[in-house]
């Protein structure tokens, strides 16, 4: 049954007070909500039942069973409420993609002091679940995927953190907002006309021809070097990891520049300089990207193409 918006927007003013969003979370008795699952609903209806017979016909062995089932539901109870207590979420890193598609954020899960919180599920509203568990003093990560339906930086619902250890019989949860977000990049759009300057032919069309390069020496393999620079004959004959480094002309750096798309809304000038952004970074040709107040200097390599990416991602974004 779907309540009525009024009623939801009400719980959800209420859940926002009562747990504000932080980037690090500790569940309490005032962050965590324990109700019988359908199994303990049932579980204290037979309970019931033996209760009503051992009345009825003077049993003390059904009126003893019968209080033995509400102690094991009073301990489990307990036990419950403790695998969530006490454990600590934290936010984590982030997978970016293109809008349109999914990204991924990390949770960290970090355990009380000597203590197991197992069987712990976690879930975005809508999504599948994941399942973790933690040993006492230890920490752990889920990641879990989220929809970039927009371009920019999308926020994380608040995330359902659920247990039914030990005996199923009840469900502690509680719903965390960890003020976590996600980059969404633009989606790329092809387009036949590169908007670049710097290294373009008389009728302004892209250049894509190499051999302009001269070798000058070997530095050593930095993180995010292209494959195709990297001296393998060294590594062969085990002097380490380098990076070919060349000299190139100046007219050999392109510059793709917001202005050489006129009549264009901003988003698709902006998907139209991820596309070619990804189309250069194939080629490992030197580009640097204009924006309105922004420039990212010439560069190659998967470290320039995620600067590139977020600079086009967080464009006029707060």
């Amino acid at each position: 049954m779907r309540l009525p918006e009024g009623l939801r927007r009400r719980y959800r003013d209420w859940v926002r007070r009562r747990i504000p969003a932080a980037r690090t979370v500790t569940l309490d008795q005032r962050r965590i909500f324990i109700l019988p699952t359908g199994y303990g609903l049932f579980f204290l209806a037979i309970a019931a039942a033996l209760f009503i017979a051992g009345i009825n016909y003077e049993n003390n062995l059904l009126l003893a069973f019968c209080f033995f089932l509400v102690s094991l539901f009073n301990a489990a109870i307990w036990h419950t409420f403790r695998n969530l207590s006490g454990l600590t979420l934290q936010a984590g890193n982030m997978r970016e993609g293109f809008c349109g598609q999914s990204g991924a954020l990390e949770i960290r899960l970090v355990a009380s002091a000597k203590r197991e919180h197992i069987g712990i599920w976690l879930q975005w509203p809508g999504s599948s679940q994941r399942e973790i568990s933690v040993s006492g003093s230890e920490q752990g990560s889920v990641w879990l995927d989220i929809p970039l339906r927009h371009r920019g930086k999308v926020s994380a619902p608040r995330v359902r953190v659920e247990t039914r250890y030990p005996l199923g019989l009840l469900r502690a949860w509680s719903l965390v907002d960890l003020d976590h977000k996600c980059l969404a990049w633009p989606r790329p759009i092809p387009d036949t006309h590169c908007p670049a300057s710097g290294a373009a032919d008389e009728q302004g069309e892209h250049v894509t021809q190499g051999g302009n390069e001269d070798f000058e020496g070997l530095r050593t393999y930095v993180p995010g070097d292209s494959l195709r620079v990297i001296h393998w004959k060294s590594l062969a004959r085990e002097r380490g990891l380098n990076t070919k480094v060349c000299s190139e002309p100046a007219e050999g750096r392109q510059w793709l520049e917001w202005d050489r798309m006129p009549g264009l809304d901003p988003e698709s000038r902006l998907s139209r300089l991820c596309y070619w952004v990804l189309e250069l970074d194939k080629t490992s040709q030197p580009c640097g990207l204009r924006l309105p107040g922004q420039e990212l200097a010439p560069g190659t390599g998967a470290e320039h193409r995620l600067q590139a990416l977020r600079m086009l991602a967080l464009y006029g974004v707060d």
